[in-house]
């Protein structure tokens, strides 16, 4: 074997560190300078969509954000819509049962007044009644010197005691 003899051994050692700078030459000037660049670039692009995904995040943080604002705005909203609503029912309500009150009550009057009206006829035509059936029953047991106008006085009299 030819490598292994010792008078070849400088001209081996010669061709290695020759191959060795050459390659390392090669490497240097041409294939590092490549994998450095797609290196930087997977980099940039790496830092590029961080940046977006930052913008995005903060994008994201302010819309919820303000939908946050705009829901707490409808509720508030909502609420104070539905403290309206019972407010003015309330109040509808209050107006409703007053008016209410005032008719039955305006009803309550009339009634009363229509009743004490149709018990004084009655009374009236009670007494009228009476006073016939009182001048037929003086007629019927004789007294016939007593007359109607007799009898009412009588009755009359006796309301004014009575």
């Amino acid at each position: 074997m030819p490598q292994l003899d010792p008078s070849s051994y400088i001209s081996q050692v010669f061709w290695l560190l020759t191959s060795f700078c050459l390659l390392w030459f090669l490497l240097a000037v041409f294939v590092m300078p490549k994998i450095a660049d797609v290196v930087e670039q997977r980099k940039r692009k790496i830092d590029e969509y961080i940046q977006k995904a930052d913008a995005l995040n903060l994008q994201a943080k302010a819309s919820l954000e303000r939908y946050q604002d705009t829901l707490a705005e409808a509720e508030k909203s909502a609420r104070q819509e539905i403290d309206t609503g019972k407010k003015e029912l309330k109040e509808y309500l209050q107006n409703a049962e007053s008016d209410l009150a005032g008719e039955l009550n305006k009803k309550i009057a009339d009634n009363e007044f229509t009743l004490a009206t149709e018990k004084r006829e009655t009374l009236q035509q009670i007494d009228a009644i009476a006073q016939d059936l009182a001048y037929e029953i003086v007629q019927k047991l004789g007294f016939s010197k007593i007359s109607k106008a007799d009898i009412a006085q009588v009755a009359v009299k006796d309301k004014a005691h009575g």
